[in-house]
């Protein structure tokens, strides 16, 4: 993480102060010339990771209360920028803080616009911040950080006059509840106990009159003086600073309020610095002078600390999901060992088993062969009362036909069991069916006869037989074979005469061949 750096700027010169651990060590003082500003450049080459917040103490400031419409966006920014420029023409350390808009009406909102009305007091500091790309936070006054202050300092009042005494001079701040309306820086050359406290009353009345005279605090109303004064000069501050019936001075214990904000070194004299910058190092306001432009090395440097905080948060997370697989990855490891490991006990239990088994006549291998033939076989058989089914229906269809045999058998090849001749009503050169590899298919051949009152009816004997085969292939897988007629039709065969085929009475016979793959 970057050491953290304060800058303190007043009227004679620019300090520079390490802030780690709590406390503020002093690194180096510039004074506001060249030489200052050439030593103040080197001291920024050695400390160019740094970031720099600035804390300005100068008489040159400026305040403005005004109440303007609500706006939002856009609006708002440019509605604040053209008030800041009317105001502050010519000096770019300006800001607008919000008070929050009003309880009745339109409800406008409350600015209080302020600046440091003397830019050439900053511009050779900001200049070498630029030149050195340096981290610069932000510009703060310290009526900005007053108001921090107050709030530790109980209890709360309505209205109040703050009165610190600084190496610039003695410090007003006018507040009302809680809230900075007003400051001024009064130079002074005393250095005495005595003669501060006499300026602090002296400042606090003319601050009176001009809160009167800007109708900040009614007439006649007593404001409340808070002077942080130093425990061993709070008689000095008691003999000058006497309440009136105008101003109500209360004397603060300077190392008290130290105490209170954590300050572990305590002022030596009731210049109270430290404490504001003790302050301003706790909590920065987010309010503050500098432009973008000058904030600009401190913007990248925010982006790169979000982007490494990004890297670092994902890294994380493939760290932890990495790790989570790899516990994966071993318990899955133990199992597959565990399982390997179970599964060896229980072959050796499988093979212990084995050897309390008679012998047997053949080997394992070779009575697993004749199981899984034998397996493959009973899947491959098929009843026959399918077929037989198949050839009773054709016969209902077909009175006039007797079946005299039939023959079933399961086998490899469709043709088996008969002479393969060609049928009459087979067209010429039809190609036989191609049979598949390892199938099993149902024959059947049926020898069937016709009744001799047909033996003088030729066509009539076709005309029954094909009838029948027709009936039979209209059962689906069924492949019907005419392999024989009642009578020849082949073309190189002579026809009978009718003499001849009455001594063939007996002969009406024909065979046709099934087959059906299973």
């Amino acid at each position: 993480m970057p050491q953290q750096r304060l800058l303190y700027l007043d009227a004679n010169r620019l300090s520079a102060s390490l802030w780690h651990g709590g406390t503020l060590r002093e690194e180096g003082h510039f004074p506001h010339d060249e030489a200052g500003v050439a030593a103040f450049s080197e001291y920024l080459a050695r400390h160019r990771s740094s970031i720099f917040q600035m804390l300005a103490d100068i008489p040159d400031e400026g305040f403005q209360i005004e109440v303007l419409p609500y706006t939002q966006g856009a609006d708002r920014r440019a509605l604040l920028a053209r008030k800041l420029g009317q105001y502050f023409y010519g000096s770019p350390l300006a800001t607008a803080l919000s008070y929050g808009r009003e309880k009745s009406g339109r409800r406008d909102e409350k600015f209080l616009f302020t600046a440091l009305t003397r830019p050439p007091l900053f511009e050779p500091w900001l200049a070498a911040l630029q030149a050195a790309e340096a981290q610069l936070a932000g510009i703060w006054s310290l009526p900005l950080i007053g108001a921090q202050l107050l709030a530790r300092l109980p209890p709360a009042r309505e209205r109040c006059l703050l009165v610190s005494i600084t190496h610039g001079g003695i410090r007003q701040s006018f507040f009302e509840d809680g809230r900075l309306k007003f400051s001024r820086l009064t130079s002074m050359a005393a250095s005495g106990s005595a003669e501060i406290a006499a300026g602090c009353a002296a400042e606090a009345a003319k601050i009176h009159q001009y809160l009167l005279g800007q109708r900040l605090i009614a007439r006649g109303t007593p404001l409340p003086v808070i002077v942080l004064a130093h425990p061993a000069q709070s008689g000095s501050f008691l003999e000058h600073c006497r309440s009136t019936e105008e101003l109500q001075f209360i004397l603060h214990d300077l190392h008290a309020a130290c105490k209170a904000i954590g300050l572990k070194t305590l002022p030596q004299d009731s210049r109270s610095e430290s404490l504001f910058q003790h302050l301003l190092l706790q909590k920065p306001p987010r309010e503050q002078f500098a432009q973008p432009q000058a904030r600009h090395f401190h913007r990248l440097s925010q982006i790169r600390s979000w982007l490494y905080k990004v890297g670092a948060i994902a890294l994380l997370g493939c760290l932890l999901f990495a790790g989570r697989e790899m516990v994966n990855v071993l318990q899955s490891r133990s199992a597959t060992n565990d399982l390997l490991l179970q599964a060896e006990a229980d072959l050796l239990k499988y093979q212990a088993i084995q050897k309390t088994y008679p012998p047997m006549p053949v080997s394992t291998d070779g009575l697993r062969a004749v199981i899984n033939r034998f397996e493959s076989l009973e899947k491959r058989s098929a009843p026959v009362e399918s077929l037989y089914l198949a050839v009773s229906r054709a016969l209902d269809g077909a009175p006039r036909i007797d079946l005299e045999r039939l023959q079933w058998q399961l086998s490899a090849n469709p043709d088996e069991g008969v002479k393969a001749q060609a049928d009459a009503r087979k067209p010429a050169g039809a190609a036989a069916p191609a049979t598949a590899p390892n199938a099993m298919y149902e024959t059947a051949v049926v020898h069937g006869l016709l009744p001799a009152s047909m033996a003088a009816d030729q066509r009539g004997q076709l005309e029954t037989v094909n009838a029948f085969a027709e009936a039979l292939r209209n059962n689906p897988g069924l492949q019907v074979n005419v392999v024989q007629m009642p009578f020849d039709i082949e073309s190189g065969k002579s026809l009978k005469s009718s003499s001849e085929a009455e001594q063939s009475l007996a002969k009406l016979k024909f065979v046709i061949h099934l087959s059906r793959k299973l």
